[in-house]
């Protein structure tokens, strides 16, 4: 007898194991409505592919995470540019753009190769060490923070604001208070280094952000006010943070629970990136999008009603046997044309490609040194959100 089909983005347990919720989703309630919360979901792959490429009808400016759609969002949320919709987005999104070039992605693949040596070398010889802790959620905090100019004895403290400021309690939607605080103090200190640069610019991101002319929907040329430069960077580095934090401990738990096709990347690591296209989609590391219904939105014979909060579960989309063949079945030689992981369409992760060096790097570092390791899983613990997804610790033995 089936249970109740009940989709929770507030319980830990089906944020842990959520893929036989969202199956059924998929197939007996394509438009989910939570009433107890007040949002829908969509969960098919094809339909979260299309309502990404919606923005007249689905909207980010209410906010992206289901419990803050319809609340005051604060300043520098507002002003960030996963908060807006076109033409207004594609302005903004092209000022950051340019310290997102190939070249400059590609010149930092050394460093991020010195970084996982520092972060992984000393554990070599060892009985084992917390992945995530040691390693995963170590290596992009530094990567993104460095880039960006923040010193690299704040870099700590940064990702433990990003941290919190995604943070959820138990069965309760919205920020609690510790992430309400998170925010205002990370946005202070923020401002702080815009202010600096500003006055006095250096070969870093922030300056870049502060010195850039650029043409705002109006037409006008101007510069990007301190309130629209802090939004820039706190999104930059909440995302390059938490994105890739996710996906290194999903690779190290998935790889674990697939010795074989570990044993074949580490003796060819040319496979490393098709593996990361098939972590992506396999264990999506932001599994859930937010947006807002602009109009009454019919879908699968269910109104959602304009106002609305809707989620899109782009994680149930990489699973969505609709899609592909097999899709609970890791596989790090399967062939797909493309994956909803990172976003699609205007809201696609402007970073995706730093995200992708990062974790194939980080991967080819790791097996490089460790080829074999078991995780203890009454260990691992999982972080406590509803927007992005993975272990927060994961202790290996090697």
């Amino acid at each position: 007898m089936l249970t109740e089909l009940r989709w929770d983005p507030y319980n830990a347990e089906q944020r842990r194991n959520p893929y036989e919720t969202w199956r059924r989703l998929r197939d007996e309630a394509p438009v989910y409505h939570n009433e107890e919360f007040g949002f829908y979901a969509i969960s098919r792959y094809q339909d979260v592919y299309d309502a990404s490429l919606d923005t007249a009808r689905f909207s980010s400016t209410g906010g992206t995470q289901i419990d803050v759609i319809g609340q005051p969002l604060h300043p520098v949320m507002e002003a960030m540019i996963i908060h807006m919709d076109p033409p207004r987005h594609d302005a903004f999104r092209r000022v950051v753009a340019r310290s997102f070039t190939p070249r400059r992605i590609g010149d930092l693949e050394p460093r991020i190769r010195e970084l996982c040596a520092r972060y992984l070398d000393p554990f070599v010889g060892s009985g084992g060490f917390d992945y995530v802790r040691e390693f995963s959620m170590k290596l992009p905090v530094m990567v993104i923070n460095t880039l960006l100019g923040f010193p690299e004895e704040d870099h700590e403290q940064l990702r433990e604001w990003s941290d919190l400021a995604l943070y959820r309690e138990e069965g309760k939607a919205g920020p609690p208070e510790v992430s309400v605080k998170a925010r205002e103090e990370e946005a202070v200190y923020i401002a702080g280094h815009v202010a600096k640069r500003r006055a006095d610019p250096q070969d870093d991101m922030i300056s870049a952000l502060t010195q850039v002319g650029f043409e705002d929907v109006d037409g006008t040329v101007r510069k990007l006010t301190d309130l629209e430069v802090m939004a820039m960077v706190n999104l930059i580095s909440a995302a390059g943070n938490e994105t890739v934090a996710r996906f290194l401990g999903w690779a190290c738990l998935v790889l674990a629970d697939h010795p074989d096709q570990r044993a074949e990347l580490v003796a060819d690591p040319g496979l490393v990136p098709a593996a990361v296209e098939e972590l992506l989609r396999f264990e999506a590391p932001s599994p859930t999008q937010g947006r807002m219904a602009l109009e009454d939105i019919t879908l699968h014979g269910v109104t959602i009603p304009r106002g609305s909060p809707v989620a899109l579960l782009t994680g149930s989309a990489g699973r969505d046997e609709r899609q592909y063949d097999d899709p609970d079945r890791f596989d790090i030689h399967r062939r797909f044309d493309k994956h909803v992981s990172l976003g699609y369409g205007t809201h696609y992760c402007l970073g995706a490609a730093l995200a992708r060096m990062e974790g194939r790097v980080g991967i080819q570092e790791t097996l490089a040194r460790f080829p074999e390791w078991d995780v203890d899983r009454d260990a691992v613990r999982f972080v406590e959100t509803n927007t992005v997804r993975g272990p927060s610790s994961s202790p290996i033995t090697l």
